[in-house]
């Protein structure tokens, strides 16, 4: 009995003190109120460790939430009543009064997304081969931020660093593509890099199997998106699809678009954009925000989204609730477009208020009613027949059931996650060749 009592003191005593222990980053995390393991999984970069790393050389770029008051980001009163947002650089025809209410409801969140770290992967020969890492910005290192209230304006001023130094190595390193990728609902940060790790490298091993002159430059995004690992998980569903929105309208589209794409930048090369479900709805509003920018920005290459969780309607003049200009006229901002489904998809199938990209439903849909998607070409993957594009500008939607079957390791959603096989890399590789190397005639229709 004497034992049982004192193993149960020593219980509590362990338990009070790890409550009262302060992390590395609990002074910052504190100020922000992004403290506690739910909100700690997206700066695990910040942490001392570094364990978390890219295979490749190239970057990582987080994205956070927080309260606007935490992080010095205009209130909600700012942005309606005294254009708030003009940080983000858009033009006059995307003030509050004049943008379209699925914009003012993603941008009129209680919390604001701010950027909140840039972390470069690089090789190092001396005296080990490896790669190591180091904070280009880390809004949780003092060194970097001294007033978290600062947090918010100081990211615009940080991403114009970045964008000088990413075409200062472009151009040193005579970079033949930039990528950009970013992860869906439930990737922390560990996770998003663990799938950039899987996704990119057997890209890169189809292309020095094809011979061709291929040196790419990584950026990766990592984003907010999950509440917690717990059952209350799944009603994060809502929030999560208007962040996802929320960021490829701001720090995402500034990224792509101002950094990498923007005219100042004279130097020549492709640009892939992916994403994966909610990731694939960030990175595809973030292509067709260009348009809401002052500062004209050079159209993407290929634009690859992977089981999309958003709607194929956003592609269609007459149809659905999600209809924008923006991606009718997609062809002003990005070249080619990929979105691939798969019937096996149990996370997207059945999307009750729309048909998802990423599920058998958009396919069908389009195949039943064509006058609906004038400019979606259907193709049916077939292994052993390549998958590429046929002309200069073409939107393909692609059934890929045959090599999207079965379920990623601990993933869930059915084939949601099954991307990660040589099978979708070589199509993947098969669909950036075709865009970006050579000539393709212009559209016969």
């Amino acid at each position: 009995m004497k034992i049982q009592i004192q193993a149960l003191w020593l219980i509590f005593v362990l338990l009070l003190s790890s409550c009262s222990v302060n992390s590395y980053l609990s002074e910052r995390e504190k100020e922000f109120g992004t403290s506690g393991k739910n909100k700690w999984l997206f700066h695990r970069l910040s942490d001392r460790d570094k364990g978390t790393s890219l295979a490749f050389p190239g970057y990582v770029i987080g994205i956070e939430k927080a309260k606007r008051k935490n992080i010095g980001a205009p209130s909600r009163k700012d942005i309606r009543k005294n254009n708030g947002l003009q940080s983000f650089g858009f033009n006059e025809r995307n003030n509050w009064d004049s943008i379209s209410n699925i914009k003012r409801w993603v941008l009129n969140d209680v919390k604001s997304m701010f950027l909140s770290s840039i972390f470069e992967f690089s090789s190092d020969q001396k005296p080990v081969d490896r790669i190591t890492v180091s904070s280009i910005y880390d809004a949780y290192d003092p060194s970097f931020l001294a007033d978290s209230k600062n947090a918010y304006q100081n990211g615009f001023d940080e991403l114009e660093k970045f964008r000088i130094l990413l075409m200062e190595s472009i151009t040193q390193k005579k970079v033949t593509h930039v990528f950009l990728f970013c992860m869906g609902w439930n990737s922390d940060q560990q996770e998003a890099i663990r799938n950039f790790n899987s996704l990119f490298l057997k890209i890169m091993d189809n292309a020095n199997l094809s011979k061709e002159e291929f040196n790419p430059i990584f950026i990766g995004i990592t984003w907010p998106s999950l509440w917690n690992e717990g059952f209350t998980n799944a009603f994060s569903f809502f929030n999560k699809t208007n962040d996802a929105d929320e960021i490829g309208i701001t720090w995402a589209n500034l990224i792509l678009n101002k950094a990498i794409l923007s005219e100042k930048n004279k130097a020549k090369f492709k640009t892939v954009v992916l994403g994966h479900s909610f990731g694939a709805k960030l990175t595809s509003r973030a292509t067709m925000s260009s348009s809401m920018l002052k500062e004209p920005s050079k159209p993407v290459d290929l634009l690859i989204n992977l089981q999309s969780a958003y709607s194929i309607n956003r592609y269609s003049k007459i149809k659905g609730i999600e209809p924008t200009a923006d991606y009718v006229n997609w062809n002003k901002y990005v070249h080619h477009i990929a979105l691939i489904c798969s019937e096996n998809d149990g996370a997207v199938k059945n999307g009750f208020y729309a048909p998802f990209a990423g599920g058998i439903r958009s396919y069908n849909r389009v195949l039943s009613h064509p006058e609906q998607y004038p400019n979606i070409d259907l193709v049916a993957y077939k292994k052993g027949v390549a998958t590429t594009f046929k002309y200069a500008e073409q939107l393909l939607l692609i059934d890929a059931s045959e090599i999207i079957r079965q379920e990623a390791y601990k993933k869930g959603g059915g084939a949601h996650s099954d991307i990660y096989n040589k099978e979708v890399s070589k199509m993947l590789w098969e669909l950036i060749h075709s865009s970006t190397y050579g000539q393709l005639p212009d559209n016969a229709k």
